[in-house]
Parts: C-alpha cells; structure tokens; sequence
C-alpha cells in the first residue's frame, strides 16, 4: 500500500512570510517620505524665521540703481530706446550696458532702418527737451541733431541712433569699456 501524504491548501492562499515582506515593502517607502516631508518642514520654518533680517537686503537693491541727474531732480527714469545705425556690430548693445550704468532705463535695441547714418541723432518721442538736452551731453552729441518726433504711444521717451560718428562721440571711450568684444577692438 502506498500511502500518499495530502498537501493542506491554505485559504488565503500566501504564505505568512510573504505578508511581512509586502508590508516591509511599504513601511520602507512611508519611513522615506516622512524623512523628507520633515526635512522640507524645518527648512520652511527656518527661512520664516530669518525672514525679517533678509528683508533690509531686499531694500538695499535700491542702492544698486544709479541715478541720473535729470532722474534726481525730476523723479522721472528716462527710458530710451537704441538703434544701430552705424552697422559696426554690437554697438546697439555697447550703449545699452553703457547708459544703464549712467541711470537710463534702455528698454530695447536693434539695427536702425538703415546702416548709414552719417551723424548720431536723438529722437524726442515725448516733448520734454531737457531729457533729449541731458542724453546729449552725456553721448556728446549737438543739440542740434534732437529732433522732435513726438508719438506718445511709444513706450520710451527718447530714440538714440548711433551713427557713423561713433568714433568721435564724446562717450564713445567710456561705452567702448561695455562692449561685448572690447579685448579685439581694444588690442
């Protein structure tokens, strides 16, 4: 006679040590995500709480913004908008860096309708000459080539064409420092 042993079948169908390494398998997850949760947390509650001595840093960029004279004694930032109109590359962007140094808002550069200006010309778009006068001096350009082109849906007061005359402008040695290739032009 042969006797065959009858395998009991469990229920449920898993073995015990497979519901520890499921739930193993989840408490490892959980324990992880609550680490960084709590990590997350305390930086939160740290950076609220050095909040008020970051504020006075805030405050001090002011500093940082120099100021023209017209902008002192108007309270107006004039903004200012740059054309290439000598076709030397870079110019445009030379003047930007420039004239952002000296106070002026520059809110756009380009290439001018055309490569041939023969003279720089500023363009008064909002018919107050003392700003167009104080730009002026600073590039060293003639009052007499302000010319008024007045359109008050621009969003600048003023137009700076630089032109073939670059070189003898009385900025050009100091804007020439802001040029994006000054080592070849100064070599």
């Amino acid at each position: 006679m042969i006797f065959f042993k009858k395998n009991k079948k469990r229920k449920s169908g898993v073995k015990p040590k497979q519901k520890n390494k499921v739930k193993d398998f989840i408490t490892a997850p959980v324990l992880l995500l609550t680490l960084i949760a709590s990590l997350f947390i305390g930086s939160f509650i740290i950076q609220i709480t050095t909040e008020s001595s970051s504020n006075s840093s805030i405050r001090d960029l002011n500093k940082l913004l120099r100021k023209n004279s017209y902008e002192e004694e108007t309270g107006h930032r004039i903004q200012i908008e740059i054309l290439n109109g000598c076709g030397k590359r870079h110019i445009a962007k030379m003047y930007q860096d420039f004239l952002r140094y000296e106070g002026y808002d520059v809110m756009d550069t380009k290439n001018a309708n055309s490569s041939d200006y023969k003279y720089s010309i500023i363009q008064m778009h909002r018919g107050d000459p003392k700003m167009a006068s104080h730009l002026s001096n600073l590039i060293g350009i003639n009052d007499s080539l302000i010319v008024e082109k007045l359109d008050e849906s621009l969003m600048f007061d003023l137009t700076l064409i630089i032109g073939n005359d670059l070189e003898k402008l009385a900025s050009y040695n100091s804007a020439i420092l802001y040029h994006p290739n000054k080592m070849l032009i100064l070599d």
